[in-house]
């Protein structure tokens, strides 16, 4: 796919965007059949206005996908999930007549999976109470997942619907999996090359934060997460992975991902959480040169990062000395860079020199890093 440069970007007019927003900044670019695929990935990581922007945004998007002859089975499977978990609204509707064989069942399911949904990927509208034909719910994780319409004979007997259910759910299962699996390439191939510029951070002291909220945690931690992401993608970085306590972005520009970690650490120290518990969050990054491939990022820069990230305290941001360099002379005003010492670090032959991120208004004081150091860096 072409990258669109500044100048390019802004020739294209508005309608070669999924999206424009009140303030007139355009997102989603769907001028071409590369650009259209890499929206339909990215969709559900751009931060809408409202939930009217977001729906204007899907239907020009799906009239994109539409136009290219593209058929968007995972982010439509995206959609509906979405929709599921929050209107439980969303189900995939499977029509099923007299089957006489599993390969005539086989063909019927998937004609359905396409049919049943319109053009803009809503589900069609289930047979109403006492009508000749009724309907199977299927759930998953406590949540309606197919819908299936069938004669109401079939319900006499036990072993056919037995069958039918399971085989349903298998198939609808791995039409899931499989649109879950080409989003994410389609995803990842789109993520910047060259010199780019890693962010990880790490919730502190996560177990115990486990401990006392309970089944509480997961909303705690949905609430940290929206955080990172939002700055993240202000600043125009790409969240590469999200899983556990950790959050993986990329940015091309090193301020950008310095930006982005000063703003998060700022927001989380002004939030009140529940039960008065402290959370805090260390952060890391580190700029090179890594290698993209359909799984993600490999490469030394990648491990870096994460060693970076795991030798920091809670609160604290540290950098490499690579970042320090990218960065350069648009450092943000009132931010200093201390020196740390070099240290090194499993898996990484040479030593690292680590600077904290120091701001007036952040934490200055931290215990010693979590590693060896090797030699004391001048301060900056």
């Amino acid at each position: 796919m072409s990258q669109l440069n500044a100048k390019k970007r802004s020739q294209l007019p508005k309608s070669a965007f999924a999206y424009v927003d009140s303030k007139g900044r355009r997102r989603l670019p769907i001028n071409d059949e590369p650009h259209v695929r890499n929206a339909l990935a990215r969709f559900n990581q751009v931060a809408f206005e409202d939930d009217a922007a977001r729906e204007r945004a899907r239907k020009r998007l799906l009239s994109a996908a539409k136009k290219y002859g593209i058929v968007p089975i995972g982010f439509m499977t995206g959609q509906l999930r979405s929709q599921m978990s929050e209107a439980a609204a969303g189900r995939f509707v499977i029509e099923l007549g007299q089957v006489d064989t599993p390969s005539e069942f086989e063909r019927r399911l998937r004609t359905a999976l396409r049919a049943y949904l319109d053009g803009a990927g809503q589900p069609a509208a289930l047979p109403a109470d006492g009508e000749s034909r009724v309907v199977t719910l299927l759930e998953r994780h406590g949540q309606p997942m197919t819908a299936l319409v069938h004669d109401r004979a079939v319900l006499d007997n036990p072993d056919l619907v037995k069958t039918v259910t399971a085989a349903v759910r298998l198939a609808v299962e791995n039409e899931r999996l499989r649109g879950q699996v080409e989003a994410r390439a389609s995803e990842v191939r789109t993520l910047p090359t060259g010199y780019v510029t890693f962010l990880l951070t790490d919730i502190e002291g996560s177990t115990n934060l486990l401990q006392r909220l309970g089944d509480r945690y997961a909303a705690l931690l949905a609430e940290v997460r929206a955080i990172i992401r939002s700055f993240v993608h202000r600043v125009g970085g790409r969240e590469v992975d999200a899983r556990a306590d950790e959050f993986f972005a990329v940015f091309d520009r090193a301020k950008a991902a310095l930006e982005a970690a000063l703003a998060i650490e700022r927001t989380l120290q002004g939030r009140a959480w529940p039960d008065g518990v402290d959370v805090r969050v260390r952060t890391g990054i580190h700029s090179g040169r890594p290698t993209l491939t359909d799984a993600g990022y490999v490469g030394l820069a990648v491990h870096a990062v994460a060693r970076i990230c795991s030798a920091a305290h809670g609160g604290q941001i540290l950098l490499s000395a690579a970042t320090r360099d990218a960065v350069g002379r648009s450092r943000p005003a009132g931010i200093r860079f201390r020196g740390l010492g070099s240290h090194r670090f499993r898996g990484l032959r040479e030593a690292q020199a680590l600077f904290q991120v120091e701001a007036a208004d952040l934490p200055a004081h931290f215990p010693p890093l979590q590693t060896h150091a090797a030699d004391t860096a001048g301060k900056r």
